[in-house]
C-alpha cells in the first residue's frame, strides 16, 4: 500500500480504508511494510500531536491485520478527545461482516456479552470473562450481536453480519468462537480451516469493518461512513450495499 484511501475528510475528523494484510499502526519491533499511521504521518506530521500518542497518527481505533474496511481518526486534541469519548461509550457504532465456520442459527439475532481483557497490554490472545475479573485484567464490558446474511452449504460456512459495542480489541472474533462458530481461518480462537479462496486478497481470517456511524462531536451532524464488500470476498449470495 502506498497511498492513502480517504473516506471522509472534513478537517476535524477523518477515515481512511485499511485493506487487509496492512497494519494500522507500525509494529512495535519497527519492522515490516508502510502501516496506515505510518501513511498519514507522512501526509499530514501534524497527526502525531492529535491523538493520545504520536504512534496512533490521531487514530481513535484500530483493525487486525486481517480485518479491512473503515478506521476514523481525528486531526486535532480536542476533536480526537471528543472522538474518543464516543468510541469507549460505545456511541460510534461499528458494524462488520464475517465469515464464521458452520451454520448460524436462522433465527434473528444471536448476542453474546462479556467482559474482554488482558493482563498486559502486548498480549496477543484477549480473554473474556463473564463476571468482571477487576482491574489487573484490564477489562472493559462489550455485547456483539450477529445476525446471518447467507450460508454457503458446500463450504459450510456463514456470512454473517456483527455489530460491536464497544469494539474491543478482538470483541467480534472472540464472541464468535464463544457461540461455537470461530471466524474461518482465525486459529487464534479456534478455527480448524483455512479461509482458502474465500478472500480476494490474502488474510488468516475475514472481518471487514463495513459501517461505522456516530454523531458528529463538534457539529452534531450524523456521520455513516461505508467501505463495499464487493472487492473483498468472493460470496456466490448476495452482498450488503453501501446505502
Amino acid at each position: 500500500m502506498s497511498a492513502l484511501q480517504f473516506l471522509y475528510d472534513d478537517g476535524d475528523i477523518f477515515a481512511v480504508y485499511k485493506p487487509a494484510g496492512v497494519h494500522s499502526v507500525r509494529l512495535a519491533n519497527g519492522k515490516g511494510a508502510a502501516s496506515i499511521v505510518d501513511l498519514l504521518l507522512e501526509q499530514n506530521p501534524s497527526l502525531a500531536q492529535a491523538g493520545k500518542a504520536p504512534e496512533d497518527g490521531g487514530l481513535v481505533h484500530r483493525l487486525d491485520a486481517s480485518t479491512s474496511g473503515v478506521l476514523v481518526g481525528a486531526a486535532t486534541r480536542k476533536s480526537w478527545e471528543l472522538l474518543f469519548a464516543l468510541v469507549l461509550s460505545g456511541a460510534l457504532k461499528k458494524h462488520y461482516v464475517a465469515c464464521l465456520e458452520g451454520s448460524l442459527s436462522q433465527q434473528q439475532e444471536i448476542e453474546v456479552s462479556s467482559f474482554i481483557g488482558s493482563p498486559n497490554r502486548g498480549a496477543k490472545k484477549m480473554r473474556s470473562y463473564k463476571s468482571d475479573p477487576g482491574a489487573a485484567s484490564r477489562t472493559l464490558f462489550g455485547t456483539t450481536s450477529y445476525k446471518l446474511l447467507s450460508y454457503d452449504e458446500n463450504l459450510a460456512v456463514s456470512l454473517v453480519c456483527a455489530y460491536a459495542s464497544p469494539a474491543r480489541r478482538h470483541q467480534v472474533r472472540i464472541h464468535a468462537a464463544e457461540l461455537g462458530h470461530p471466524l474461518l481461518g482465525d486459529a487464534l480462537y479456534g478455527s480448524s480451516k483455512l479461509l482458502g479462496d474465500i478472500a480476494l486478497t490474502p488474510r488468516e481470517f475475514f472481518l471487514h469493518s463495513w459501517r461505522v456511524s456516530f454523531k458528529h462531536p463538534l457539529t452534531g451532524a450524523e456521520i455513516e461512513l461505508e467501505s463495499p464488500i464487493t472487492k473483498e470476498i468472493r460470496w456466490h449470495a448476495p452482498l450488503p450495499r453501501a446505502s
